[in-house]
């Protein structure tokens, strides 16, 4: 007769049941830290989109509007550490509104008014410098994780365009960035009452 130690050891078939509990578990940890780190307000990252979702799931709209549709838009992404993140929008009616989540001085809603001929010189610069021929996004061919993005958007007539610009954006999109950069720096912005 063997005894047990002798006996060849013949592992016990894994069943769907002891695979599925630790994943479940592993993936209930991670939805929590997530919503746990959460409290920072996020807009999705495409410029035409006029809402503001939150981490926690929940909806912020933004300032009222006429009927003025979306011109141009600008917006820095977050990197690991402490990178600006915002975005500017400017509409056909001369408004122009910010919305700071972190690491900047204006945090939440903020407006500004743009004269028609802002609006005429940010199209003009988009020409001037082929924005319509850049590609969507930079760079073309990989993802970067921990570089701030800038995303800017314009829309001349029926053309829009939006490009993302994470890292070896080309020349003429570093000055398009530069030139809406330098423009949303001297606006007069005011605070949105709630």
């Amino acid at each position: 007769m063997e005894t047990p130690a002798s006996l060849p050891l013949v592992p016990k078939p894994i069943t769907m049941k002891k695979l599925l509990f630790p994943l479940l578990v592993a993936m209930l940890a991670l939805v929590a830290c997530h919503r746990k780190a959460g409290k920072v307000m996020q807009e999705p990252t495409t410029a035409p989109q006029d809402t503001v979702a939150t981490q926690s799931d929940e909806t912020v709209a933004p300032p009222a509007q006429s009927n003025a549709y979306l011109v141009a838009a600008f917006e820095k992404t977050a990197c690991f550490g402490k990178c600006p993140v915002y975005q500017v929008k400017f509409y056909s009616d001369g408004k122009v509104t910010w919305y700071g989540r972190m690491n900047v001085e204006r945090q939440g809603w903020h407006t500004a008014r743009v004269l028609p001929d802002v609006l005429k010189r940010i199209k003009a610069k988009a020409n001037e410098l082929n924005y319509f021929d850049l590609e969507a996004k930079y760079p073309t061919n990989m993802q970067v994780a921990d570089l701030p993005g800038t995303i800017t958007y314009v829309r001349i007539g029926d053309m829009e365009k939006q490009v993302v610009d994470t890292l070896d954006a080309p020349e003429n999109l570093l000055a398009f960035e530069q030139f809406l950069s330098e423009l949303i720096e001297g606006l007069d912005w005011k605070a949105e009452e709630k």
